[in-house]
């Protein structure tokens, strides 16, 4: 089936790569296995399901108890599990309560990983295969071997492959974990379905009664009547002795579990035994509101696969722990972010380059909790000083988020609704800002086993507050927005919201109980705005007089009026354009910065150790003495015959059992290890280690420019600002041609994303000739998505020129106080990547160092523009390297006299042959790829050396000095 499908790509005339192909096939795999839910739903609310049991025999101990993939659902209620006051209660939550103010409807919704694919890749570093303990296959080579040389008769069988590692994933459920119930459903689909692992099993940690911690197999969602009552099991049961088993514990770190430090006893008996690992759920922007604030942050390497947490190597402790702490318990923090997820992975695997984010919680950690972390129901707070708090710390987005909540009931379908209609841009972290700033009370649900039906109030003097702050036209959209979704739920036909304020006396009970929640809170609403909304609300109580509560009981529902109003809708429309008539847009980009690990120096002597610890972490043994003497041999520069000399074992035994050797070792390292190449591989895997990249994402705005037949030009908003252009006199490897310091100021102006392609260049040189020819095709390294090479700067002043003309914006070449400005985008230090650079960010000449940087592999070529997948802080790409860049600016010696003002810098002589060049290329020494590097370059040539030189545009009004 394979093959068929890569068929019928190869005749559609696609030409994919491998990693390509990889993601056609994994989401081939996604529909085939989702198909099938969606025809069986219905089939599986009538009829109980029966869950596979596990028959990995590596994993008989969770094997005893059906694993699923679905919400636990027990018989008692829901809400006695848990202890936690991170929500209060209502004083009000008993049987004789009202109605409550949410809505039992389930709101549409976006799909909560909305990143799954890039989260799957992220993970392939684990997609490794090992020899199965358990399961044996003939050796279809061997045995005829061994018959042909041994005359036995009998087959030869070894050990079969199979999947590395079993995933189980823990789940701590509390109120605020309904928050996150859909991204977790989906993760754990991913999981399941990813391929990495030979079993994905998942089990639910909860909060007894008392605030200790029980441990639940998930069991699937049955009906009501074959629900079955299940015993708490040990947490020792997620034990695995042979270290093929991973445990990812998926939790926000608020609970009192967290508070109290139960769950860092279930962390430390885990970590002793196997890989553990915490997902948090909130980003790491609001990890000081959870517990994990009061550990230290360190990040975790690892030397070998599958190493446990007692022995991840922690480095970037603060400068205060002279020494080691002792008995401490360290962990990772992972995020669903595909960069944390793959810094993880690859530790996990033992990539040894690498490091991951990590947790450090010393013995004493409890004196740093504080004596109140979240407001209780016994300690009440002021409304006030509540929402004070929450808009002091709180995104915008949750901020906006909260006011909108305010003008309607709270349950998480009509949340979701609003998310969906109003602030499409939130996501579940800005719920749950909300859920964890104490503005909610928890309401006793009639449906405890529905999270989804749970209901939420506002403390009391909160929405009055929140709705101060919200326009009233926003509340208006609130409005409107549920109770059109309510009237089309319920088959009614309204105009507007108002008309679910008076219920008419022939809806049916469902109908009524879906209606009076909503119509409570918008009375309540339109009295907080006050003016013609108050008056309203006045009459409409006056002729319904109060909508009475109502329950299933309720067979006499009192008689209600009628009445008509009118309606006006104010539209604003906002100026969202630039002076020069662009519409920008958002993008977002992934910034990385090199840290360098000064304590992660590794000397040669320390190669065998370090291997022997890497074979002894992947087969379960240590290096005997024969294959210590033939790793050591080779470390000196020996031959086999050499090795041999010392040992009773002939070369060609010593060669075979080397081959064996070399094998693991290129799994471990994950490339390839021969005798020939066995120390420079270690070398470059030692110097990789002192280096660690830190990735975050970020936001900026673009415009698009159309160049016609699908090539587009992505130019980039350059904020205004200031900046000390030049380099310092400590800077090394700097020239006094970049002194002296300046400060420049620059205006706002836009910049290419990208050096521009060729593609790009094809497009414009179409275009009609303003004053000279340019060849279509000037580049030695052909690829429309590589940069243009080989052209002058005439030819880039005269593609300016053509883009001009074509789209009456005005294009130009940047100066070079822009290029550096551009460039740096806030940094001070060599590269915008920090203190060095590195072949995995870049592509110069990386057999060259700079600073504590390491040696790396070139490309010797160009490479197609953003391949190296990151930008600096003002979203630009390629910066450093790949292509010099044509400046507009005449050359200068040095800065004497240079503007101020971030102007072109020209000569009186309009014949000047040199103009500035920047950024460095593919064939240039890392320090001529340096923020202040400037190189120049006979402006009409065309030769040999110009292959590494093209340019990138810029846009707005320029001035020249």
């Amino acid at each position: 089936m394979i093959g068929q499908l890569i068929g019928r790509l190869e005749q559609t005339g696609l030409e994919l790569n491998a990693e390509e192909i990889a993601d056609v096939l994994w989401l081939a795999n996604q529909i085939k296995q989702a198909a099938p839910e969606s025809v069986q739903t219905e089939q599986a609310s009538e009829q109980p399901i029966q869950p596979s049991t596990p028959t990995s025999p590596t994993s008989a101990n969770v094997a005893q108890t059906p694993l699923s993939s679905s919400t636990s659902s027990r018989e008692q209620p829901a809400v006695s599990a848990y202890s936690s006051d991170t929500i209060p209660e209502s004083s009000s939550s008993d049987k004789s309560s009202p109605t409550p103010e949410g809505l039992p409807f389930k709101a549409p919704a976006a799909p909560a990983l909305r990143n799954s694919l890039a989260l799957a890749r992220a993970l392939r570093p684990l997609m490794r295969k090992v020899p199965s303990r358990t399961e044996s296959v003939l050796d279809e080579e061997g045995t005829p071997r061994q018959i042909a040389e041994y005359q036995v008769w009998s087959p030869v069988l070894q050990p079969a492959r199979e999947r590395w590692l079993e995933l189980v994933l823990v789940v701590e459920e509390t109120r605020t974990t309904v928050v996150w119930q859909e991204t977790i459903a989906e993760f754990q689909k991913l999981m399941e379905r990813h391929g990495a692992f030979r079993n994905v099993y998942t089990w639910s940690l909860q909060t007894k009664t008392d605030g200790t911690p029980e441990l639940f197999p998930f069991q699937q969602k049955k009906p009501q009547k074959v629900q079955t009552k299940q015993l708490s099991r040990s947490p020792r049961e997620l034990l695995d002795a042979t270290g093929r088993r991973l445990i990812l514990l998926i939790s926000d770190c608020i609970s009192p579990l967290w508070w109290q430090g139960e769950i860092h006893k279930l962390l430390e008996l885990w970590g002793n035994h196997v890989p553990v690992a915490v997902l948090q759920l909130l980003p790491e922007q609001l990890w000081e509101r959870t517990v994990l604030g009061l550990g230290t942050s360190v990040q975790l390497g690892a030397l070998a696969p599958g190493v446990l947490n007692s022995q991840l190597i922690e480095s970037g402790l603060p400068i205060w722990h002279e020494e080691k702490p002792t008995m401490a318990l360290k962990f990772p923090v992972v995020t669903l972010e595909p960069e944390s997820l793959t810094e993880w992975a690859r530790v996990v695997a033992g990539f040894g380059s690498v490091q991951t984010l990590g947790v450090l919680f010393e013995q004493n950690w409890k004196e740093l909790v504080p004596k109140s972390p979240s407001p209780t129901p016994q300690q009440p707070t002021k409304p006030d000083l509540l929402v004070k708090r929450f808009h002091a710390t709180a995104s915008p987005l949750a901020r906006k988020l909260a006011g909108f909540m305010a003008a309607a009931p709270v349950s998480l379908p009509v949340i979701h609704l609003i998310q969906q209609e109003l602030l499409p841009e939130s996501r579940q972290i800005h719920l749950a800002e909300i859920f964890m700033s104490g503005l909610l009370q928890f309401v006793q649900s009639h449906k405890p086993s529905q999270p989804e039906r749970w209901q939420y109030k506002f403390v009391d003097g909160v929405r009055e507050i929140l709705l101060s702050s919200v326009r009233i036209t926003e509340i208006d959209a609130v409005l409107e927005a549920v109770s059109q979704y309510i009237a089309r739920k319920a088959g009614l036909q309204i105009k507007s919201f108002a008309a679910l304020l008076a219920p008419n006396p022939n809806w049916d009970i469902s109908t009524r109980q879906e209606v009076i929640p909503f119509a409570k809170i918008a009375m309540q609403v339109l009295r907080q705005l006050g003016e013609d909304y108050a008056a309203l609300a006045e009459q409409l109580e006056r002729t319904s007089q109060v909508i009475p509560e109502f329950s299933e009981e309720s067979h006499n529902p009192p008689k209600i009026l009628t009445f008509e109003f009118e309606v006006a809708t104010v539209t604003i429309e906002a100026e969202t354009e630039t002076p020069l008539g662009i519409n920008l847009q958002p993008f977002e980009f992934e910034v990385a910065l090199i840290e360098v690990n000064k304590s992660a120096q590794i000397t040669a002597g320390s190669f065998p150790e370090i291997v022997d610890e890497m074979i002894f972490t992947k087969t379960g043994k240590h290096l005997d003495d024969t294959e210590r003497l033939i790793l050591q041999g080779t470390l000196a520069n020996q031959t086999y015959e050499q090795i041999a000399a010392s040992t009773k074992y002939s070369a060609r035994h010593l060669r075979n059992l080397a081959l064996k050797l070399w094998e693991v070792l290129s799994e471990v390292l994950g490339e390839k290890v021969t005798k020939r190449n066995l120390q420079n591989v270690l070398k470059q895997w030692a110097a990789r280690r002192r280096l660690s990249i830190h990735r975050h994402r970020q936001q900026a705005q673009e415009f698009i420019e159309d160049l016609g037949n699908g090539v587009q030009l992505e130019m980039v908003a350059i904020p205004s600002g200031s900046f000390v252009m030049g380099s310092p006199k400590d800077e090394p490897e700097r020239h006094e041609w970049e002194s002296p310091q300046h400060t420049v100021t620059i205006k706002s102006f836009f910049l290419g994303k990208y050096p521009v392609t060729q593609a790009q260049w094809q497009a414009v040189a179409s275009l009609p000739q303003v004053n000279r020819e340019l060849d279509p095709d000037p580049s030695r390294f052909k690829g429309k998505n590589r940069p243009v090479e080989q052209v002058s700067w005439y030819d880039a002043i005269e593609f300016c020129d053509r883009l001009s003309q074509h789209t009456g914006k005005p294009y130009r070449l940047p100066s070079e106080a822009e290029w550096e400005y551009a460039c740096r985008a806030g940094t001070t230090t060599p590269f915008h990547f920090g203190e060095t650079i590195t072949s995995e960010l870049a592509n110069y000449r990386a057999d060259y160092t700079y600073g504590a940087g390491v040696k790396g592999l070139s490309d010797n070529e160009t490479t197609p523009v953003g391949s190296f997948g990151v930008a600096n802080a003002f979203g630009l790409y390629d910066m450093h390297a790949n292509v010099l860049e044509w400046c507009a600016d005449h050359w200068h010696s040095n800065y004497e006299g240079a503007p101020t003002d971030g102007s072109t810098w020209l000569n009186n002589d309009n014949d000047y042959r040199y103009s500035v060049m920047r950024g460095g290329s593919w064939l240039d020494d890392p320090e001529l790829c340096r923020s202040a590097s400037r190189n120049l370059y006979v402006r009409a040539e065309r030769g040999n050396l110009d292959l590494n030189i093209g340019f990138r545009v810029a846009c707005g009004v320029g001035r020249t000095e």
